[in-house]
C-alpha cells in the first residue's frame, strides 16, 4: 500500500532516472567515440541506456536513512518503486529490446545449426558402431535391421533439415567450412600426440593447417 501511495512520486523518480540515465549514456558514448574512437553504435548505446538495471545499492543506502528522518517512508517507497521497474519492465524487457535493436544478430540460428549437426554426427557413429557389432557378429542381424532403419531415417531428416537451413541462410555454409577446417586441425593435432605417446617424437609439432588456414584467412579479408 505504500507503493500505491506514493506512485506519483516513483513515476516521477522513473522518468528522472530515464532521461538522466538517457543524456549521460549518449552523451559519454559520443564523447568516447570522438576522442578514443570507440565506435559505440546507437543501437549498443540504446542498449546501455535500457538496460541500466539499479537494485542493491539503492536498497542498501535506503534503509541505512535513520527512521527520525522526515520523508523516509516515501523516500523507501520511491527506491523500491523504480527499483522494481528496473528489475519487472526493463529487466524482463531487455531479451525483446536484443531482438528489436536487431543486436542478436544470428546466435540463435547458429545454434539450432550446430545442435542439429551434432545430432548427425552422433547418430552417424552410432550406425558404424552398430555396423560393427555386426560384422563382429556380436548382436542379431534383425535387431541390426531394425536399427539401422530407425537411425537412417533419423538421418534424412536431420539431412534435410541442414540442406534446408544452408538454402534459406547461405552464411551456414561458411560455417560448415569452419568445423571443417577445425576438425582437420584437430585430427593432425591429434597424430602428431600419437607419435609423441609412441615415442616417436620428443616434442609437440605445431599443426601445419592451422598456419595454412590462417594465411588463407588473412588473403582472404
Amino acid at each position: 500500500s505504500n507503493l500505491a501511495d506514493n506512485i506519483l512520486l516513483i513515476a516521477v523518480a522513473i522518468g528522472a532516472v530515464l532521461v538522466t540515465r538517457a543524456i549521460s549514456v549518449y552523451s559519454l558514448s559520443a564523447l568516447s567515440n570522438l576522442v578514443v574512437k570507440s565506435n559505440i553504435g546507437l543501437k549498443e548505446q540504446t542498449l546501455l541506456w535500457w538496460g541500466g538495471l539499479r537494485g542493491s545499492v539503492s536498497i542498501a543506502l535506503v534503509l541505512s536513512v535513520p527512521v527520525v528522518l522526515p520523508g523516509r517512508d516515501e523516500i523507501t517507497a520511491v527506491v523500491f518503486g523504480v527499483v522494481l521497474f528496473t528489475l519487472l519492465v526493463q529487466g524482463l524487457t531487455t531479451q525483446s529490446m536484443l531482438k528489436v535493436l536487431g543486436l542478436i544478430g544470428d546466435q540463435p540460428l547458429r545454434q539450432e545449426y550446430m545442435e542439429t549437426t551434432a545430432r548427425r554426427v552422433a547418430l552417424k557413429r552410432v550406425l558404424n558402431y552398430v555396423s560393427e557389432l555386426v560384422r563382429l557378429q556380436e548382436i542379431d542381424p534383425e535387431y541390426y535391421r531394425y536399427q539401422a532403419e530407425f537411425l537412417q531415417k533419423e538421418l534424412k531428416q536431420l539431412q534435410e533439415k541442414i540442406d534446408k537451413m544452408q538454402a534459406e541462410h547461405s552464411q551456414l555454409v561458411a560455417l560448415d567450412m569452419k568445423l571443417l577446417r577445425e576438425e582437420l586441425v584437430d585430427i593432425e593435432a591429434e597424430t602428431y600426440a600419437e607419435f609423441i605417446r609412441a615415442g616417436k617424437l620428443n616434442s609437440n609439432i605445431s599443426p601445419l593447417l592451422a598456419e595454412v588456414f590462417e594465411e588463407k584467412e588473412e588473403q582472404e579479408s
